[in-house]
Order: C-alpha cells, then sequence, then structure tokens
C-alpha cells in the first residue's frame, strides 16, 4: 500500500474522544499541511484505517468502545498497512499503560496534556523516518550542506568533514532533517540512545560536533534555551 509523503498530501489518523484535546491537534496538524481523518471510538478507525490510507496514527489509549493498546496491536498484526508508525496518547493517571503500549508496537508514548507542537514535531520525524526507510532518497541537502546516508559522509561547502564519529553523525542528520524544528534532548536522547536520562550527553556531542566542523557550520547548530538544538541554516 502505498502512502503520500510530503504534508500536503500525507493523512494522519486521529483517535482521540475528547475534542478538547483532538481539535487543537487537529487544527496544528491541518496547519502544517497534513490531511486529518478522524474518529473518536474504534470502530471508525479501523473503517478509516482501511479507507484514508494513512501515513501515521495517533491514537488516544482510552477510548469508549475499547483500548487504543488493542487497536494498535491490530495495526502491527494487520501486514497490509505496512509499518505505520503509532503515536499513543496516555493521561498521566495511566503511565502505566506505557510499557504496554510500547510492548504493543508504540513508535511513541506522549503524556497529556501534550502541546500540540510537540505532537507534531514527533508526527513530522517518524513521517520522515518512514520515508528514508521507505529508500526514497539516500541524501540529505540543506544549502551548502550534503549529508550521503549510504556512505556515511558528510560534505560542506565541497569539503569531506571525515572525522565524525557514528553518534556525532547521527546526530548532525537529526538536526538537519528536522530544520527548522528545535529538537529537545528527551526526543534527542530517546531516539539516538533510546534513552531519557543521560546528563549532559547530548550537549557534550553538540559541543564536539561544533569543534569538528567549523566555525561556518558550527553556528548553524544552534542551542535554544530551555528547548532544545536545531539546524538552521
Amino acid at each position: 500500500m502505498s502512502r503520500q509523503m510530503t504534508n500536503d498530501q500525507a493523512t494522519i489518523l486521529l483517535v482521540e474522544d475528547d475534542p478538547g484535546v483532538r481539535v487543537p491537534m487537529r487544527e496544528a496538524l491541518s496547519n502544517a499541511g497534513y490531511l486529518v481523518a478522524e474518529a473518536d471510538r474504534i470502530d471508525v478507525a479501523r473503517h478509516l484505517l482501511r479507507s484514508a490510507k494513512p501515513a501515521l496514527a495517533v491514537l488516544d489509549v482510552e477510548l469508549p468502545d475499547g483500548s487504543g493498546i488493542d487497536l494498535c496491536k491490530e495495526i502491527r498484526a494487520n501486514k497490509s498497512l505496512g509499518p505505520l508508525p503509532v503515536i499513543m496518547l496516555t493521561g498521566k493517571g495511566a503511565m502505566g499503560d506505557k510499557g504496554e503500549g510500547f510492548a504493543a508496537g508504540a513508535d511513541q508514548y506522549l503524556v497529556k496534556p501534550v502541546p500540540p507542537r510537540e505532537v507534531l514535531m514527533w508526527v513530522g520525524a517518524l513521517v520522515r523516518r518512514l520515508k528514508l526507510d521507505a529508500g526514497e532518497s539516500d541524501v540529505i541537502e540543506a544549502g551548502d550542506l550534503s549529508i550521503d546516508l549510504k556512505s556515511h559522509l558528510v560534505k560542506f561547502k565541497g569539503q569531506v568533514l571525515s572525522d565524525l564519529t557514528v553518534k556525532e553523525f547521527e546526530l548532525l542528520f537529526f538536526l538537519v532533517r528536522a530544520r527548522p524544528q528545535v529538537l529537545t534532548r528527551k526526543y534527542i536522547l530517546s531516539n539516538l540512545w533510546k534513552t531519557v536520562a543521560v546528563d549532559n550527553v547530548v550537549d557534550t556531542h553538540i559541543h564536539n560536533l561544533r569543534k569538528k566542523v567549523g566555525p561556518d557550520l558550527a553556528l548553524r547548530l544552534q542551542s535554544v534555551p530551555g528547548k532544545g538544538f536545531r539546524y538552521l541554516g
């Protein structure tokens, strides 16, 4: 099943029964150029999974007619849906569901209340990951910066930056791919280090990366106080 990958074509399935949560998320996604298929019940979501061909699903855990975790399990068992990314939403009182959600195959688990902007950030990152996994492009370009994923090479203004470690390469790629969005330390840690509790590891790698890439490129690796890091250039 083919899915459209550009924002103005990709459909996001949003399954949430609380209008106070669903409507702001729908507006944020729509304003970012996504199509949004909405459901407030699991039976409606099942129908939209077949008819809307979503690129990603955002599922609330507690729904009137069942569990979003069970729906996530159904999605993973349905091979016709392919590697559909799933973001689970839960209330603070249901944090015990987090492990169960990941075990069911969720790609990310967010605790409500969660700002629509954060949901949008995760949606964008997961859709881009799906796009890359599909082999759409081996090279990411941002002006005079080029990152070749297949050969693991970085070129800036025609010069190869050859002394980057694997994690430095991944961190630079991560920031460039997300540009100009700000990525929080928690988001970077959970994706590159698969943890959320390693003190200063992101800051240390950013510091080392800036020293290695030279002053012109280092200026584009920006720190955003109280938020995280971004690539701007």
